[in-house]
Formats: structure tokens, sequence, C-alpha cells
């Protein structure tokens, strides 16, 4: 009987309850708690930028440097001999991303639109410059990383995100051309970094560059038979990806029942379920985590929401779940808000770049996707990817502080 019992709770339609039944419960405590902090918001008007937001994402870095220093120090101490050496790292790309967070949030949003264009082709160069040799770098069998002199090496892909969804806002915004020339040329910037993407092997890149796309044309409020259109053609390309690489076609079907590859391709997905279910509702404390234990690969940046899960139960998946919903709710009002077409677009985008990804993290740890290696926003280990974060909050605030300025 616990056999069968422990054979269904790993069945796809199971896993997708659960992570449904969670949501409805986060989404129901969030709407409490939103409705209390909305009064305590009041006391700090005079600072006029979205309290909510800026608590949030704050939150959500504190939170993420306790649970990286927890989940990676395992490997830290048998790797370089300090158990704080990736807490340590990310501290220093904190450092540098509040200082470029301030300087976005400062920075003329005229002078943005006049530098996107350059800043996007330049991105998409960077994109295809990991394929020259001396460049690039090697991580996990796929060649992701630049390294440019005596600069750390960084994923071009985060800060292609960035200033893909900055572009999509400045064209979208300009009001001497059709709508469908928008789409056309955002088409074509897209398949751009696309096929960039595929070349790096870094399909769920693409298919979030794909999502975004998709969200910010609908924002635009395109025609729906051509959104259709678009979102046919997207489901359609990332079957065709999926069908020609049978890596990626044993990944998507070993998510059916990742027991029939027990040390193989399930190996992950049943590691970070046995994390998420052995945390039971308030976890087994902080810093008690078994899973990190070289049985959980990836721990400190894809999978730290199981060891969120084992650590702090439940309830700290829940609390996870609540900030998303703070920050999705304080940037779709911000965008609706906002009477300047740039903005509201930009906005949008940006709020749709951290919550897209997040969405997409939560799923692939409870087994509802495959693994495709997508950080969990503020709180995984990595400094392109936090800094680019920062970055957008930064942009988030400065528009809510016009907001504020205009009273609105």
């Amino acid at each position: 009987m616990k056999k069968m019992l422990k054979s269904c709770f790993f069945l796809p339609a199971v896993r997708v309850l659960i992570c449904i039944k969670i949501m409805k419960n986060a989404a129901m405590i969030s709407n409490a708690v939103y409705k209390r902090w909305q009064k305590m918001d009041k006391k700090f008007e005079n600072y006029n930028i979205d309290n909510v937001l800026f608590i949030t994402s704050l939150v959500f870095i504190l939170a993420g440097l306790i649970m990286i220093y927890s989940s990676s120090a395992v490997m830290a101490i048998e790797n370089y001999k300090d158990s704080a050496y990736f807490f340590k790292r990310q501290l220093l790309w904190l450092f540098i991303g509040v200082i470029l967070g301030l300087l976005f949030f400062k920075l003329n949003k005229e002078k943005l639109k006049k530098i996107i264009f350059p800043l996007i082709v330049l991105g998409i160069l960077m994109l295809f410059a990991v394929h020259i040799p001396g460049f690039g770098r090697k991580a996990n069998g796929a060649i992701r990383w630049l390294k440019i002199g005596p600069l750390p090496a960084f994923q071009p892909y985060e800060i292609v995100k960035l200033l893909y969804v900055i572009y999509l806002a400045y064209l979208f915004s300009k009001s001497n051309q059709t709508v469908n020339s928008k789409i056309i040329m955002a088409t074509i910037i897209t398949l751009l970094i696309i096929v960039a993407l595929i070349k790096q092997r870094d399909l769920g890149g693409a298919v979030i560059i794909s999502i975004l796309f998709l969200c910010m044309a609908f924002v635009l409020g395109v025609n729906l038979s051509y959104f259709f259109i678009l979102f046919i053609f997207g489901i359609a390309s990332t079957i065709y990806f999926i069908l020609i690489e049978p890596y990626r076609l044993k990944r998507l079907l070993i998510i059916l029942n990742p027991w029939q590859d027990y040390y193989g391709s399930g190996w992950q997905i049943i590691q970070s379920l046995i994390a998420i279910g052995s945390g039971g509702l308030f976890g087994n404390g902080l810093f008690q985590s078994q899973q990190k234990f070289y049985y959980l690969p990836e721990v400190h940046t894809d999978y730290i929401f199981s060891i969120i899960g084992e650590e702090l139960g439940t309830f700290g998946c829940i609390l996870i779940l609540i900030g998303f919903y703070f920050i999705l709710q304080r940037g779709v009002f911000i965008s609706i808000s906002v009477k300047d077409a740039f903005l509201k677009y930009l906005a949008a985008g940006l709020t749709f770049m951290i919550i897209v990804q997040a969405i997409i993290n939560i799923f692939v740890v409870t087994g509802i996707l495959p693994p495709k290696g997508t950080t969990l926003p503020f709180i995984s280990f990595g400094g392109s990817a936090l800094i680019t974060n920062i970055i957008a909050v930064g942009i988030l605030l400065s528009i809510s502080r016009d907001l504020h300025g205009d009273k609105l």
C-alpha cells in the first residue's frame, strides 16, 4: 500500500494538483497579508517609491543569501575549503547589482530609449561571441559563458533578456509605426536571439524569450488571430527542437515517470521531490537539509526552491509564492497606472521577466516541467541573474517614483 501511495505521488497529475493547491493557499494568504501591508505602506509614502515592491525584493535577496549559504556550504567546504565561498561571491554580485540598480533608478528614461538599439545589437553579438575561441566558457556541456579580458565570466543571456524587454518596450511605444511593423521588427530581433540561444543548446532560454515576446505582444494589443498564429508557431518550434535532440525528448518524457530511470534522467526530479516532501508543513529546520549532501545537483542554483521546501517546509514555499505574487501585483499596478507608453510596456515586460522565470523554476523543481537550468529570481546563486533582476526592480521603482510624483 505504501509503495502504491509513493508511486501515485510522483504521477504528473498529482504533482500538478498539489502545486495548484499550494498556489491557491498562497493566493488566499497573500490577499490578507497584502491588505495589512497596504496600511503599513501609507506610513512610508514620503519615500516616493513602491514600498511593497522594494521590501519584497529586499527580503528575497536577504533570504537568498541565507539559503545560498545553507545549500552550498557542504560543496563549498569540499571544493574551496570555505563554507561561505558561494555566500561571499553572491555578496560581491549583490554589491555590483545595487550600484547598477541605483544607476538605472536615476537614469533618464529618454536617454535609455536613445541607447537601447545599439545595446540590444551588442547583446546579440555577445550571444554569438561565446563560440569564438578564447571568449566562450563551457559549463555542464554547453557554452553559455563569456570571458572578456580581466572581467569575470558572465552569461550574456541574462543581460540580453533585460535589454530585450527594454527594446520591445521602446519599439512598441513608437507612435509613428503601425502595430504590424512593430511586430515584424520585434519578430526579427526575437528570432536572432532564439537562434543564438539554440546554438548554445539553451532551449529553455529560447522558450523564456518567446514567452516574453507573446506577453508583451498581448499587452500591445495585437490582433488575437495574429497572436494565436505566433503562439502556435512557438509551440511547433519548441516541439521541433525537442524532437531533433534525443536528450531533450528523454528529459520531457521522464517527467511522466521519473522512477523508470531512477539513477539517470529521473534522478534530479526524484531527489527534488524527496527534498520538498520530506520538509512537511514547517520543514526540518534551517541548515538541516540532507539533500544538499550531493543527493540533489545544483542545490544552490536551479534547485534552491527544493532546499527551501526541505528546510522551511510548505510554509516557507508559500511565503516565496506570496512574495512573487506581490511583485506581480505591484508590477501590473505600475504598468496600468503610468501614462507614458514606453514606461507602461517597460513595467509590464520587467514584471513578466521576473515572474515567468520564477514560475518555470518552481514548475521544474516540482516535476511539472523537465529540468532546464533556470534559476529562481533573487534567491538562487548567480551573479548575472541577480544583477539583472536588481536592475529590473530599480527601473520599476523609478517608474513608481514618477507615479508618486504625479500623484496617480
